[in-house]
């Protein structure tokens, strides 16, 4: 798991990142109204929104624990071939006319996380495509 390496314990505190969250919009649109820029106000809302991250991640870890184990196992893939998915489909959404923001967002989202995870559990039934996304797992140490 992702927060393992942080070893974040949110035990009663589960409502932190939803807090860190909502002071991070309602930062951004104030910083963005205000028209304030520099690389310091950058960086800290960045790391208030990774804080964020991080924090809703842990508290909802119980509820959403094997979905996100599930996620973890498909890292890899996932990183490796959400182009080679979304793309086509920006595409063939494009020529068919369909130009809401929504739908683009919601397919893109779903085929950027399932084309991998498919091509990726086929690529493990046949084992020599599984070379592709784990090399290591073929070449033998010297």
């Amino acid at each position: 798991m992702s927060i393992c390496a942080f070893d974040v314990q949110m035990k009663g505190k589960s409502m932190q990142g939803t807090v860190s969250g909502l002071l991070f919009m309602v930062l951004s649109v104030a910083v963005y109204m205000m028209g304030i820029q520099g690389a310091a106000v950058s960086f800290a809302m960045g790391l208030l929104a990774c804080g964020a991250v991080i924090l809703m991640v842990a508290g909802f870890e119980e509820k959403f624990g094997r979905g996100i184990d599930f996620l973890a196992k498909y890292t890899m893939p996932i990183f490796l071939m959400h182009t080679l998915f979304a793309a086509p489909m920006r595409l063939v959404l494009l020529k068919i006319g369909e130009e809401k923001v929504t739908v683009h967002v919601v397919l893109g989202l779903g085929i950027s996380f399932g084309g991998p995870i498919i091509a990726a559990w086929i690529m493990k039934k046949m084992k020599w495509l599984e070379f592709f996304l784990y090399p290591n797992k073929f070449i033998r140490k010297v």
